[in-house]
């Protein structure tokens, strides 16, 4: 009787410590995921309603999957790339600005097609506080240039 009370009492408790423990190590929303951290960010920023954050929700999406494509073609061009830098290969380095460029110019555009999307489904107030930080809508925070921090393209020269 009084080991049927001890497990009637720990039971739960060890229950409640697990789920605990479980949710402890799950990443909190949207760190792994640059798209739903911008629409963390864009919700916060500009207090969006359900509706816009359904929006840009689907908005970003949608250019997460059209840019896949690109993204995965870029990262091997890219390592080369660095490669290319830390070997003083000029011939290599044009060559593969060559194959970079138009695969980024293609992520560009996605990206302002998206921020205009997302600025399109926004109330004049909240078009007035963008301003011209039309970087904020595409992750580049509030600067009034399209590239902010994160946005930057290539290796970062100092």
């Amino acid at each position: 009787m009084k080991v049927m009370k001890l497990r009637l009492v720990f039971a739960p408790t060890a229950v409640t410590l697990m789920m605990g423990a479980a949710l402890l190590a799950q990443p909190p929303a949207g760190m792994h995921d640059p798209g739903q951290r911008l629409e963390n960010m864009l919700t916060r920023s500009l207090s969006l309603n359900a509706t816009q954050q359904g929006q840009v929700h689907t908005i970003l999406a949608d250019a997460q999957v059209q840019s896949q494509g690109i993204r995965d073609q870029l990262k091997p061009l890219r390592t080369s790339l660095l490669d290319a830098i830390k070997a003083n290969d000029s011939a290599q380095i044009e060559a593969l600005q060559g194959q970079i460029s138009p695969l980024q110019q293609q992520l560009d555009t996605i990206r302002s097609k998206a921020a205009a999307q997302i600025y399109a489904a926004l109330s004049p107030e909240q078009q007035a506080k963008v301003g011209n930080a039309i970087g904020m809508l595409m992750g580049g925070g509030f600067g009034p240039g399209m590239r902010g921090p994160g946005m930057r393209r290539g290796p970062r020269m100092q």
